[in-house]
């Protein structure tokens, strides 16, 4: 490849860098546009029924806009970690072979390295606010189901929450499989030649000989 192909391959690479970074800032906006909106939406409600100008049933709406806004909130996290991972294993390995500076652009390595228990902490704080208050909103309208309508919409509740847990188990295995990998690499018994692999959250992790 001559040296202008090289110059060209390499803006390339930084344009789709660029683009890849908006992408990511941008999902990360719209997650904390998401949570603001459950938390203001169960404040609503919990106002409305504190105040008695409302059923408790009311409740019942929680379970359903948490679900919609958390299945959105796990799938852009989704989105974020693949587009780190594909920068830290697509793009970063090209642009160390067009300029000879591996060092460059390992910033998803860096963080994954360093944020430690965040991941975790994260989730479990998200957990709250989706899951926990539909568990809530479910466990404080019981009591009070009366008509076939009300068990319907608790049951619609219910099967909602069942949902969401699964989405937001999934999102906490793929952390425990992270840590477990840092945990890993950073195990005594590795030998010094040992070769190393990518692993899903976009840093190096060990493999058998």
């Amino acid at each position: 490849m001559s040296e202008e192909q090289k110059n060209r391959a390499l803006e390339a690479a930084l344009a789709d860098a660029a683009a890849i970074r908006t992408t990511i800032e941008r999902k990360a906006n719209h997650n904390q546009a998401l949570v603001g909106a459950n938390l203001t939406a169960v404040a609503a409600v919990a106002g409305f029924v504190l105040s008695e100008k409302a059923d408790l049933r009311m409740f019942l709406l929680l379970p359903v806009l948490s679900t919609a806004l958390g299945l959105s909130v796990v799938s852009q996290y989704r989105d974020i970690r693949i587009a780190g991972q594909y920068l830290e294993q697509v793009l970063r390995p090209a642009i160390a072979r067009y300029t000879g500076e591996p060092s460059l652009f390992g910033w998803e390595a860096f963080y994954w390295r360093r944020k430690h228990d965040g991941h975790v902490a994260q989730a479990l704080a998200m957990g709250v606010i989706f899951p926990g208050v539909s568990t809530l909103a479910l466990a404080v309208t019981f009591p009070g189901i009366r008509t076939t309508a009300d068990k319907l919409a608790w049951a619609v509740g219910a099967a909602m929450l069942l949902l969401l847990l699964g989405a937001w188990s999934n999102r906490l295995h793929e952390m425990v499989r992270s840590r477990w990998a840092r945990f890993r690499r950073a195990s005594p018994r590795r030998a010094p030649d040992e070769p190393a692999r990518s692993g899903d959250d976009g840093t190096r992790t060990p493999t058998a000989a």
